[in-house]
């Protein structure tokens, strides 16, 4: 059927959605699988990777070799992953980072303030709705600048994605119908073309990886 990658803010319910979709079509669902790949793929932590992929470059940083490695090595895993068709991935940037692929299904999920808030209070009982508030701001706006310094893009231009979705007017269970009924039409669907097209991907990702890791970080 499709590739599909889910794009949200922290704590808007990518997790609950991946997971509603795997059981409903039956693929596999991975985000954290992705970047600890990468990090054995590196000889690095999994912390430093996921440092570098949401962390961004300080106002006068320039995107160094090193960062870019980071960035190729998660690229190269989630290829890896691609291919044979039919995944979920539900983990940071994969709207990029399979920017070159056609044919994957991009969906942005957008929550509002306060369900996110009670996301973050319901796992952390001493944390107050204030702080709350501020961690998600935080990390709302570095991801925003880490995509703007390593793609020039705006993370929540909705022309960057396929399908976004008001998780505050639509339940999560449409939501989830919704994203299954689209990812079974064309141009999702998992034919023996996209498959080239993946398989080739995936190769030329993992000869960039092998090239970037090979000269030295």
């Amino acid at each position: 059927m499709a590739i599909i990658t889910i794009s949200r803010g922290t704590k808007s319910g990518g997790r609950a959605v991946a997971e509603c979709l795997a059981k409903g079509l039956g693929y596999p669902c991975v985000a954290r699988e992705v970047l600890q790949e990468a990090a054995e793929a590196l000889g690095a932590s999994e912390a430093k990777v996921r440092e570098k992929l949401t962390t961004p470059p300080g106002p006068w940083d320039v995107i160094t070799r090193e960062r870019h490695a980071y960035v190729v090595a998660v690229q190269s895993a989630l290829a890896s992953r691609c291919v044979g068709g039919n995944l979920i991935y539900h983990g940071l940037a994969g709207q990029f980072l399979l920017r070159d692929l056609q044919g994957v299904l991009r969906v942005r999920l957008v929550a509002p303030m306060p369900l996110r808030v009670q996301a973050i209070v319901g796992l952390h009982a001493h944390t107050t709705h204030e702080a709350a508030e501020r961690f998600i701001r935080k990390l709302d706006r570095e991801r925003r600048r880490w995509v703007r310094r390593m793609y020039g893009v705006d993370l929540t231009d909705t022309s960057l994605y396929e399908l976004t979705i008001n998780l505050e007017s639509i339940a999560l269970e449409t939501a989830c119908l919704m994203i299954g009924t689209l990812a079974r039409r064309p141009p999702y669907e998992t034919t023996d073309a996209m498959l080239a097209r993946i398989d080739e991907f995936a190769t030329t990702s993992r000869r960039h990886l092998q090239a970037i890791a090979g000269g030295g970080r």
